[in-house]
């Protein structure tokens, strides 16, 4: 189609006809941009791909040069001269329609049902949408014809895919050996509900993998038992209370006491001589009335701690000695600057014009994103920046409010950037907490020298971690998540504790010594072999040798751990828990857009359903939830 004719005009336009040829049967006829006859081609019954770029040409051709399109002549093949053209009005409406015929039977009801339901649950749309008249045009008139499912319908198909997304997701984690969960609870309009995700890591790939649990309403106080049970009946829900290493939260005071009553193991002691006999069929019959629940560790969210330690201690001790003063009245001019950028749009209009970026409001209970705010500002020049509060009519930051703040941006970047990499998903994993820690709490004291305004800031500051992640320190399975994590092994460790570690590593790795493969010899044989301890020591030198090789490496990809099976199934088990419930707080937005059940016209359970769909959709593509 791209030849010239011997005129010079290029092919243009190609319209099907079918005609009679006498040698060729059914053909193209094409058209030349000068309105002549160009040459006609051989329809191939057999080449739909042909057939489909000549169509698509046609359209091109009609949306780019419709003037042309309505003038071109038609063609017939049966003239007393052999091919001839006349002007036909009706002969583009013709072609028109042949077009559109070829577009609408590409598009059926399912993949229309389907389309519609994805836009349905990707943005969480208000049902009121199915119902809209401009809705059901829209759909009608793409699909040619096709009708939008209604809002029973819709309904109906939530709970279909619901089922099977869930059957899924439990297939899916049947085949796990270590999950880990995250809790919140989230209110608005005076509704509550406790969000929950599960979170694994796949152990070929060493990829995390995620998926959400449950959204459901909480009635009544969120008092430790009412949380406590519903964690416990979404565990049992998925079957994933025995393979559970631990539940990440925030700090708050309400989940505290729900890990503090509940956990495994609070309620044991050693004094065996204190036996108490009970009636076992009183405890059955009353089962109902007072159930036991077993929750496994509680793992406090770093990601709160950190953000505690920026927004509470650090505002504590700068608004103490002399940075007070300088500090108060710098955040205050900011302040005023942020909340005029983001109660009118001349403003933003008045920012942009003088320099080519947006100042945006920080949100009040996420230090970082002040941060971020504050870094943008001191980022303009001097004199831009004066300008900027010249045109929004506040009072200018003066130079050493500027100096101030600068200062500020430059000593907290690591803390910054060690809540944004807690707050991650896909890498982010326990191991990465001490070390970086760690590296925040060496950076910080690095800063000390080169202070001019925050030299006594920084030594509350540091306070501060070591006292909020004093458990953390101290928990061995925080050790062993980092020892197994490739990137720091052994080297974020004091040299005289290194020994110590090593031996931790050999003996939790030595019962995992035969996960990989059937040991060989009969369990009788085996049995015998662990009652008597004569004889050459065979037990856990492999072991010891690969832990040793692995310490010795030097790779920090996780890829290395193929080579130390052992070492991997470790990595598997201490590493699934996360540093942050971030996920889960993320279940209840999209987008910055806040979620609830009263913005959609949805029942609690509705609103579950959809919004577990939206999360789990990469999880459940092979699902076909419209039949063809």
């Amino acid at each position: 189609m791209g030849k010239r004719d011997s005129t010079g005009g290029q092919c243009l336009c190609v319209f099907t006809c079918r005609s009679n040829c006498t040698r060729m049967g059914s053909v193209y006829i094409a058209i030349n941009r000068l309105g002549k006859y160009f040459g006609h081609y051989k329809y191939n019954r057999c080449s739909d791909m042909y057939a489909s770029v000549l169509m698509h040409f046609i359209f091109v051709f009609q949306r780019k040069h419709p003037s042309m399109y309505l003038k071109s002549p038609k063609v017939e093949m049966n003239g007393p001269n052999g091919p001839t053209t006349s002007d036909s009005p009706k002969e583009p409406k013709y072609k028109k329609s042949k077009l559109e015929s070829l577009v609408h039977q590409m598009t059926s009801q399912p993949k229309v049902n389907a389309l519609v339901f994805n836009f349905m649950v990707d943005d969480v749309q208000s049902l009121s949408v199915l119902e809209q008249p401009a809705f059901r045009k829209l759909i009608e008139g793409l699909s040619g014809g096709k009708m939008s499912m209604t809002r029973n319908t819709f309904i109906n198909r939530i709970e279909m895919a619901f089922s099977k997304m869930k059957d899924k997701l439990k297939e899916n984690l049947d085949s796990v050996q270590s999950v880990c969960t995250t809790a919140d609870i989230w209110t608005a309009h005076n509704k509550s509900y406790i969000g929950m995700t599960c979170h694994w890591i796949e152990k070929n790939e060493l990829e995390r993998k995620s998926a959400a649990l449950a959204c459901a309403r909480i009635r009544g106080a969120h008092t430790f038992d009412t949380i406590a049970a519903k964690i416990n009946e979404i565990h049992v829900a998925y079957n994933i209370e025995n393979k559970l290493q631990a539940t990440v939260t925030d700090n708050g005071s309400n989940f505290v006491k729900v890990f503090k009553e509940f956990s495994k193991g609070d309620n044991e002691n050693d004094e065996d001589d204190n036996v108490e006999f009970e009636d076992v069929g009183t405890i059955l019959d009353g089962a109902d009335e007072a159930m036991h629940l077993f929750l496994l560790p509680h793992q406090k969210c770093a990601s709160h701690a950190l953000n505690l330690i920026a927004s509470h201690d650090l505002a504590q001790a700068l608004s103490q000695g002399e940075t007070a003063q300088v500090y108060y009245s710098a955040m205050a001019k900011c302040s005023v600057v942020w909340n005029r950028v983001h109660q009118s749009p001349l403003t933003i209009a008045a920012v942009e014009d003088i320099e080519k970026m947006k100042l945006t409001a920080p949100c009040e209970s996420r230090w970082n994103s002040e941060y971020c705010a504050v870094e943008k500002m001191v980022s303009l020049p001097e004199t831009k920046l004066m300008d900027v509060c010249d045109s929004l009519g506040v009072p200018r930051l003066l130079s050493y409010e500027i100096a101030f703040l600068k200062e500020y941006v430059d000593v907290f970047k690591p803390l910054a950037f060690a809540l944004d990499l807690f707050q991650g998903e896909q890498k982010c994993f326990l191991g990465l907490v001490i070390p970086t820690v760690l590296t925040l709490k060496k950076k910080l004291c690095e800063k000390k020298t080169l202070t001019l305004y925050l030299f006594d800031v920084i030594n509350p500051v540091l306070e501060a971690i070591d006292s909020r992640f004093k458990q953390l320190f101290a928990s061995l399975d925080a050790k062993m998540a980092t020892a197994t994590t490739p990137q720091f092994r052994l080297w974020w460790l004091p040299e005289a504790e290194r020994e110590d570690m090593h031996l931790m590593l050999v003996a939790e790795a030595t019962p995992m010594e035969l996960t990989d493969g059937a040991p060989i010899g009969s369990d009788d044989m085996q049995s015998e072999d662990e009652f008597f301890s004569f004889g050459p020591g065979t037990g856990n030198s492999d072991t010891e040798e690969e832990v040793r090789r692995y310490l010795e490496g030097t790779s920090k990809n996780l890829s290395c751990l193929k080579y130390f099976p052992r070492v991997r199934n470790l990595f598997l088990k201490f590493n699934t828990i996360l540093p942050s419930s971030a996920p889960v707080e993320r279940l209840f937005s999209h987008n910055g857009n806040i979620l609830t059940p009263q913005r959609n016209g949805l029942t609690d359970d509705q609103f579950e359903q959809v919004l577990l769909l939206r999360y789990n959709s990469k999880i459940c593509t092979q699902d076909k939830i419209f039949p063809e």
